[in-house]
């Protein structure tokens, strides 16, 4: 009986690509690995100067700082400024984590750029303290736009005079804990008191205005 051959082909693998995760694997005579690079997130809605959602409706809040509510000073501007940003564009999401609300924080760039740093260095929003690899950056941001008075910094928002002088009454805001007090021109401490008015911050021409707006008389007039 005649031995019947069989031919075997040789398989190569030069050309083919295997994909596992973000990993990208190029087989051949020699190994070689690659990270893809992210394409980013579509943004599809900007909800005010430091939030907006992207293609799955999730809503993501940009870490390390604070931007105006829309109805306080310099809100709408900068609202506005995020929207041109990044509406309708795709951003690249770092350093991903949840507050203790819950909310999704993260570091955006557009194109390569920071939106987190262009946001405070343009005075559209407070640099937070925060402890992420852009901390020194965002913090310089936050030092220009103060020393060049832009945004909530400007006159307009970060007040220490009275614009109308018959309404001389500082209502401030003890940010960790949300109180409301006033205090009077004749109170220790009143020329050091300045009124940022991008906090929700305001001045009253009587006591019982700055009363009905839920303020109470601070401790150092008394």
């Amino acid at each position: 009986m005649a031995k019947q051959t069989v031919k075997r082909k040789k398989l190569t693998f030069r050309n083919v690509a295997l994909t596992t995760g973000a990993i990208i694997i190029i087989a051949g005579s020699a190994t070689v690995a690659s990270r893809t690079v992210p394409k980013g997130e579509e943004v599809t809605a900007v909800m005010d100067g430091d939030s907006f959602k992207i293609a799955n409706d999730q809503t993501i809040r940009l870490s390390s700082l604070d931007a105006p509510d829309i109805k306080y000073c310099y809100g709408k501007e900068a609202a506005e400024a995020l929207t041109k940003k990044i509406l309708g564009k795709k951003v690249i999401l770092t350093d991903l984590k949840t507050d203790r609300y819950g909310r999704i924080m993260a570091m955006a760039y557009v194109k390569g750029t920071s939106v987190n740093e262009y946001m405070i260095k343009n005075g559209f929003a407070l640099h937070l303290w925060d402890t992420s690899i852009l901390k020194k950056e965002l913090s310089n941001a936050n030092d220009f736009a103060r020393e060049h008075r832009l945004g909530i910094f400007s006159p307009e928002c970060y007040q220490i005079e009275p614009p109308n002088p018959k309404c001389t009454i500082k209502g401030s805001i003890i940010q960790s804990t949300k109180e409301k007090e006033y205090t009077m021109p004749e109170c220790p401490r009143y020329a050091l008191t300045v009124i940022e008015k991008y906090k929700g911050e305001e001045w009253f021409c009587t006591e019982i205005e700055a009363k009905k707006a839920g303020f109470t008389k601070s401790p150092n007039c008394k």
